[in-house]
């Protein structure tokens, strides 16, 4: 299919997905191809339509269709401009000693993305089991590059002398105040245990 008949049929689609409904009469369709698979598809209202009898020609949202399966986004607010692939940032390797590279703890942040909850490159985790009070405790650590180790869990923090991981914690960006969730690196731990 053309980029010209991907584009008539994305309109098509989407204009039929409309109710039946007065509000609706006259609505124009204005699509552009936005990738190999999708189509973007502008929505004007026509004359009385939109919400209380609004003008002609206003902007009643987008809609992306996805091809090859037809399927059709919920309508969004705004124009088809407005609408822009996430572009995906490059993950920079990360170069690791050869020492680490076969440890069974090893995470790299690379493999994370923007969920990376620390704030080196890689870390090694641990996970050493103790009975305390007659219980097994599980407790979880980490190595960080520079040879700094760091309690990660509750346990570790409560039951050793290492410090809290605190200092290679990632602060949230979207969130002041939070940090970046760190249950994947403790679960990486205890899955060690």
């Amino acid at each position: 299919m053309t980029d010209v008949e991907r584009v008539a049929r994305a309109e098509q689609l989407v204009e039929q997905e409309l109710p039946d409904a007065p509000i609706w009469e006259g609505m124009t369709f204005a699509g552009v191809a936005a990738e190999e698979s999708t189509v973007c598809v502008d929505r004007k209202w026509g004359p009385g339509g939109g919400p209380g009898g609004g003008e002609p020609g206003g902007v009643a949202g987008y809609v992306i269709v996805t091809f090859p399966d037809e399927s059709l986004s919920e309508p969004q607010e705004g124009i088809c401009a407005d609408h822009a692939p996430a572009a995906e940032t490059p993950v920079a390797p990360v170069d690791l000693p050869a020492e680490v590279k076969n440890e069974p703890g090893l995470l790299v942040s690379s493999d994370f993305g923007e969920d990376w909850p620390l704030t080196v490159p890689y870390a090694v985790v641990h996970c050493d089991e103790k009975v305390t009070g007659g219980r097994p405790i599980q407790l979880v650590t980490l190595d960080t590059p520079d040879g700094d180790t760091y309690a990660v869990n509750g346990m570790a923090k409560s039951h050793t002398n290492v410090p809290d991981i605190e200092p290679v914690w990632a602060a949230n960006p979207d969130v002041d105040g939070l940090k970046i969730d760190i249950s994947p690196v403790i679960d990486a731990g205890l899955n060690l245990c």
